[in-house]
């Protein structure tokens, strides 16, 4: 593979990242249990969340459509000077959401980020229509770049409703809605589909054409009235609510051709994919399927009050996207191109062990989510979660441990 070092490399960082962003999950839910009163948690809960997005999630998607990209040496030196940038706007996020909550030092560090994700996303799209190939992945990507380029309007919303002490909540949970869904359901769902689409085409050599242009466009059809969806709770026109729920049918039959595309490729995927990386794939798909149903359920009105009025509900839909799908997916594509490799019984029990405290971290926020909404509590659920969040930490830090054991060795 060309420049695999530069790929491996970076791979790693965005491990490290996930490291980072778990230990701060960790005191997240410590703070729960336990004082821990130099730590504000609101401003920690913005520390980890920004470098969520942008230290790991945003970092992986840059470096796999860099993959994608296959790009020259000119092109990739200028990418990556873009990558350190964004590692230094991400780990400015980290330090300084935790102390000072929205500042000038925070948002200065966030603006920073944006930027670079305009930049990214201008040299991304020129490449891609400078090159005048036809491939099944481009419109994927180049989507997927304009949502997160769309998704900065409720960033720059909010940091100004935040300087300003205006904190109407339709103006502030508007804003914040307007970004997570262009992040969630654009800039990650587009790129992924585009790294799946080209694996797919790539590397598996098949893939049902119509399913896959039917899928994309029926995604792009609904990406904007299904934000409608996460604004039901307010006061909205009739035509709004009636372009939701349309919405929340598109996302349904996009499922079907989502699923034609896995069931044509059933045989392939199963003996041809990473035999670990293909469990995180499949983790990542069901939680995927599972996301649209939730959408579409979250249409209906009396469901919709819960969706976006019960706090656990929301923590847990959030978690089963960023997550389950999103992160799941990523480890996954990084072990099936071998820029993460788990070789050896230690290093796949390791894995396994990830993937199983993800999903029973995801479980446990799901029963969490249902007991919330009859008003209940399960005894020592948090402390489930707890547990669950140093599974985590501790099975990303074994399985970058033996990453570089392995580099050492070689």
């Amino acid at each position: 593979m060309k420049n695999i070092t530069f790929y491996k490399k970076w791979a790693l960082f965005a491990l490290f990242n996930f490291i980072i962003l778990a230990a701060a999950g960790i005191l997240l839910r410590y703070k729960i249990l336990f004082p821990l009163p130099f730590i504000e948690q609101k401003h920690l809960l913005h520390g980890h969340s920004h470098f969520a997005f942008a230290g790991w999630v945003s970092l992986s998607l840059y470096i796999l459509t860099i993959y994608l990209l296959q790009s020259g040496e000119e092109l990739l030196k200028k990418m990556e000077w873009l990558l350190v940038a964004q590692q230094m706007a991400s780990y400015g996020m980290l330090f300084t959401f935790p102390v000072t909550g929205y500042a000038t030092a925070s948002i200065s560090f966030s603006t920073m980020s944006i930027l670079i994700s305009w930049a990214f996303a201008w040299l991304a799209i020129k490449e891609l229509i400078e090159r005048q190939q036809n491939t099944l992945e481009k419109k994927w990507l180049i989507a997927g770049q304009l949502c997160n380029v769309i998704s900065s309007l409720g960033t720059f919303t909010l940091a100004y409703l935040m300087v300003t002490k205006n904190l109407r909540q339709d103006w502030y949970f508007g804003s914040v809605y307007f970004f997570l869904h262009f992040q969630y359901n654009g800039f990650f769902l587009f790129t992924i589909g585009a790294l799946f689409i080209h694996y797919l085409s790539n590397t598996l050599k098949f893939i049902d054409t119509i399913a896959a242009n039917r899928f994309y466009y029926l995604l792009l059809l609904s990406l904007i009235p299904a934000w409608f969806l996460s604004l039901m709770w307010m006061r909205i026109p009739s035509w709004m609510y009636y372009s939701a729920v349309a919405a929340a049918l598109i996302q349904l039959a996009a499922i079907w051709y989502f699923i034609k595309l896995l069931y044509s490729q059933r045989q392939r995927f199963q003996t041809e994919t990473h035999a670990t990386g293909k469990w995180f794939w499949y983790a990542s798909g069901l939680a995927f399927i599972a996301k649209i149903i939730l959408q579409g359920l979250s249409a209906i009105p009396q469901l919709n009050t819960y969706a976006f009025g019960v706090r656990p509900i929301v923590i847990g839909f959030l978690h089963l996207v960023l997550l389950v799908f999103v992160s799941l997916f990523l480890i996954g594509y990084f072990l099936e191109k071998g820029m993460i490799t788990v070789t050896g019984r230690s290093a796949k029990m390791v894995a396994f062990v990830l993937l199983a405290s993800v999903l029973l971290n995801e479980l446990f926020l799901l029963l969490q989510g249902i007991t919330a909404m009859s008003y209940n509590t399960i005894p020592y659920m948090n402390h489930a979660l707890l547990i669950c969040a140093l599974l985590i930490f501790i099975t990303l830090s074994l399985l970058l441990l033996f990453q570089n054991r392995k580099s050492r060795q070689e």
